[in-house]
């Protein structure tokens, strides 16, 4: 084999440490620098706004469903209130109607009134259904009420 005159720098394969330059900033990348950050501080801004008009209607949407369940709740107890009120008053009605279409009360009447007594036989009961049926009109409501109603609906 042929030698070669070439001699090797060991010094070159040697590990050495790192020299760290830094980097001096230039205006433009400076001007880029504090653009970037405004545009950060504008996009979390605009963030925390959205995230907070979304907490706020919630809670104010929380809050009239609260409102709404309440009235309705007290509408219905005050319509069990006046329905046990209308339903003693029946009762009472029904035993003062007894009372005073009483074979011995009607007997009294027609003495007083000159006639002659009545018999068993001349009595007729007529009977009505123990319940009545009523409805009521719906009222119509406007645009905004429906619309309103729809949306609350949709979250519902």
């Amino acid at each position: 084999m042929a030698q070669t005159g070439q001699a090797y720098d060991l010094e070159l394969f040697r590990p050495r440490e790192h020299r760290l330059v830094e980097v001096k900033n230039t205006k433009k990348m400076e001007e880029d620098a504090r653009r970037r950050n405004h545009r950060q501080s504008v996009l979390n801004f605009v963030v925390y706004l959205g995230i907070a008009l979304a907490v706020l209607a919630l809670v104010g949407y929380f809050i009239t469903c609260n409102v709404r369940l309440t009235e309705l709740n007290k509408q219905i107890a005050d319509g069990e209130a006046q329905l046990s009120a209308l339903q003693s008053e029946e009762v009472r009605l029904n035993s003062e109607l007894a009372g005073l279409t009483s074979a011995e009360r009607v007997n009294q009447y027609v003495q007083e009134q000159g006639m002659l007594p009545i018999s068993s036989s001349q009595i007729y009961y007529i009977e009505a259904p123990q319940q009545d049926q009523v409805s009521v009109a719906q009222e119509e409501k406007g645009f905004l009420e429906e619309a309103w109603d729809a949306v609350v609906d949709f979250f519902s």
